[in-house]
């Protein structure tokens, strides 16, 4: 087959990139925002998890940083904007997601939900956001901006 097939062809790698970045990123602003509205219960909750890496001081600060990772750096992710440092944070989050359930878990059924994102935030830290996104536009502007001076 030669490069103009549809599943060899650059715009619909770029389209499925923008359909994982944003279905992605819609998931993490979705559950970001339920456990903002879960309030500091479920930020206690969720930063317990920094108890398996030693730190056991402050878990509602931490689990309101992650809940923050999650919302904010969902839409970031779904924007497309800052998409590398947005991956980060989710990163982070997920390695102590799955930290926490495959410590307080019955095996993978727990904890593989929160290492697959990992997984997926480890492709867009290291390849961005793709041509559909706003870093796109902004990377374009600049060098435009750029060859005009």
């Amino acid at each position: 087959m030669g490069n103009n097939t549809l599943f060899e062809n650059a715009k619909t790698r770029n389209l499925g990139l923008l359909i994982l970045r944003a279905g992605v990123g819609i998931l993490f602003f979705v559950f970001g925002w339920q456990k903002i509205a879960g309030g500091e219960q479920v930020w206690n909750g969720v930063g317990s998890a920094m108890q398996f890496v030693g730190i056991s001081a402050w878990p509602v600060f931490w689990g309101l940083m992650a809940t923050l990772a999650e919302f904010a750096g969902g839409l970031l992710l779904a924007l497309g904007l800052f998409t590398r440092p947005a991956a980060a944070f989710l990163a982070f989050t997920m390695i102590m997601a799955t930290i926490l359930k495959g410590a307080t878990g019955t095996g993978i059924i727990d904890w593989y939900a929160p290492f697959t994102m990992l997984l997926i935030m480890t492709f867009f830290i290291l390849n961005g956001g793709g041509v559909y996104s706003i870093d796109s536009v902004l990377r374009a502007k600049k060098h435009s901006g750029n060859l005009a001076a």
